[in-house]
């Protein structure tokens, strides 16, 4: 027969021991879901982004690609609303212009050059706080859209 009385405190010690490890385990996972979805916000708000100043006129696409570039809270609440604080986003875009060989058609061998117009817009995500178990920096995330051919003339 076994000596119960040896080991009656070692169930409370192996309970003390592995709480602190399971509460660790736990608070992980929920900060790391909350910065999954925050990366999942900004994602989609860099594609949002492009998009949307892919198909303005020049005067806005211009204000927008300077708020983006300036990080100004409103236009970036435009198309991120993040769930937590944990990172700080950097956003930039930009406009950039790329002769791509062909004509219009598609037609590679006509020797022609064609002139097209992108807006690239990504975002760096550093982290605000100081949160041992997420990674410091996330992306950076990029998105690039080209400019809309009927607006592509409004030098």
């Amino acid at each position: 027969m076994v000596n119960v009385n040896n080991e009656k405190g070692q169930s409370l010690v192996e309970f003390c021991l592995i709480v602190p490890l399971f509460l660790l385990m736990i608070l992980g996972m929920i900060y790391g879901g909350c910065a999954y979805a925050d990366y999942l916000q900004y994602s989609t708000a860099v594609r949002e982004a492009a998009r949307d100043i892919a198909i303005q006129d020049k005067d806005r696409r211009q204000a927008l690609i300077t708020g983006l570039s300036n990080n100004s809270a409103g236009t970036i609440a435009q198309y991120a609303n993040p769930l937590t604080n944990l990172y700080e986003p950097h956003f930039s875009a930009r406009l950039i212009e790329e002769e791509i060989a062909g004509n219009e058609n598609g037609d590679n061998n006509s020797g022609n050059t064609t002139k097209m117009r992108f807006v690239e817009v990504s975002v760096v995500l550093n982290l605000a706080e100081d949160v041992s178990v997420l990674p410091e920096r996330l992306g950076p995330l990029q998105c690039t859209m080209p400019i809309e051919k009927d607006l592509e003339d409004d030098n």
